[in-house]
């Protein structure tokens, strides 16, 4: 349903002024014509006066005088219209500030500039997404891509019988570690999918006690820290916030499983759990090669690898980082990234502590 069509607003200025122009001459020509009356009735015969005066030429001056005033009124009418709606003319959209305003419009043209800078944001905001959904999914085909070629390369091998029998279980194992890999990335995809299409809500959130999750986390990777000979120490208080506890524990564990496979052989991981009134701090340090300093943001990018070569090496999806970080802003909390290069690198996160 259309909205009802307003008269233009020049057309309702120039109406006005003319109507006010017309009726102060008629206003002014029926004063002038009652004081005469007024004045001629206090003469003698004023009726044949009247008659006389007004039989002549004057009459014929009156109305062409009539005629003259209205003319004139029209356009002195159209010419204060087109003043008036100069500065509502000259106003651009786009940028409402460009040229001097009315103080009248001063409100709306600020809602209209909020209103185009909220525009200008959500369209960029959307070009950003479409981008990032762009590199995703060329970043996850081409993920993909290696797994699926040793495998499909493997088992036709197998299939075409030259895989020597002794070298099966060899091979058989290979296939299996690839698709494990493969299996851990469309996990991980799946999860960003659904931290990036859900948003934040606090009416689900429940409280989670941080110790706890950290030292199931790091118990979940008992085995990997004993194949790497990395020691993984928790400790701390308990810390409640409230949140998701399973996204939690994907949190930590991600964290934890980076401080292990990016460590050296024979290092350390600490895992540090604190609270205060107002918040609850988790540390995971590691003393492995650290981050360095212009790279620490880059970390959380999706497929991001510092190293690409020992990337293969370790194992990793390149999306636990970046996992991390959408987890730390669905519960309201902050994420740094610190320590010194070749010393170790430490992530810090910040969450609201759980009101009473």
């Amino acid at each position: 349903m259309s909205a009802p069509v307003a008269p233009s607003l020049s057309g309702r200025i120039l109406r006005s002024v003319l109507a006010l122009t017309i009726g102060g001459i008629v206003l002014l020509t029926l004063m002038f014509a009652g004081i005469f009356y007024a004045t001629m009735m206090q003469v003698p015969n004023s009726a044949a006066v009247m008659a006389d005066f007004f039989g002549g030429d004057l009459t014929v001056c009156v109305v062409a005088t009539l005629i003259v005033g209205v003319a004139l009124a029209f356009a002195v009418s159209r010419a204060l219209t087109a003043s008036i709606m100069r500065p509502l003319d000259e106003v651009d959209p786009a940028d409402p500030w460009k040229v001097p305003v009315y103080a009248e419009m001063r409100p709306l043209l600020a809602r209209i500039d909020s209103q185009q800078r909220t525009l200008r944001a959500q369209n960029e905001e959307l070009a950003r997404a479409e981008s990032m959904r762009r590199d995703f999914s060329a970043n996850v085909s081409h993920e993909m891509k290696t797994p699926l070629q040793v495998i499909s390369g493997y088992a036709e091998l197998m299939e075409n019988g030259l895989v020597p029998p002794e070298d099966v279980p060899r091979f058989a194992g290979l296939i299996h570690q690839e698709s494990q890999a493969m299996r851990a990335l469309i996990d991980d995809v799946l999860t960003l999918s659904r931290l990036d299409e859900l948003p934040p809500d606090a009416a689900t959130a429940t409280p989670v006690e941080v110790l706890g999750v950290a030292q199931r986390a790091a118990e979940r990777l008992a085995k990997l820290a004993d194949e790497r000979d990395v020691s993984v120490q928790v400790e701390g208080a308990p810390a409640t916030v409230m949140g998701n506890e399973g996204l939690m524990e994907q949190m930590l564990y991600n964290l934890i499983e980076n401080a292990i496979r990016y460590n050296d052989q024979g290092g350390h991981v600490w895992v540090e759990v604190g609270s205060s009134p107002d918040a609850a701090t988790v540390r995971v340090a590691d003393d492995g090669p650290g981050i360095p300093e212009a790279k620490r943001e880059k970390v959380f990018e999706r497929f991001y690898r510092l190293e690409k070569s020992r990337s293969k090496e370790t194992g990793g999806t390149g999306l636990g980082l970046a996992i991390v970080k959408h987890g730390v802003q669905r519960h309201g909390g902050t994420i740094d990234v610190g320590g010194e290069e070749g010393e170790g690198a430490t992530f810090t996160l910040r969450f609201p502590a759980a009101s009473d």
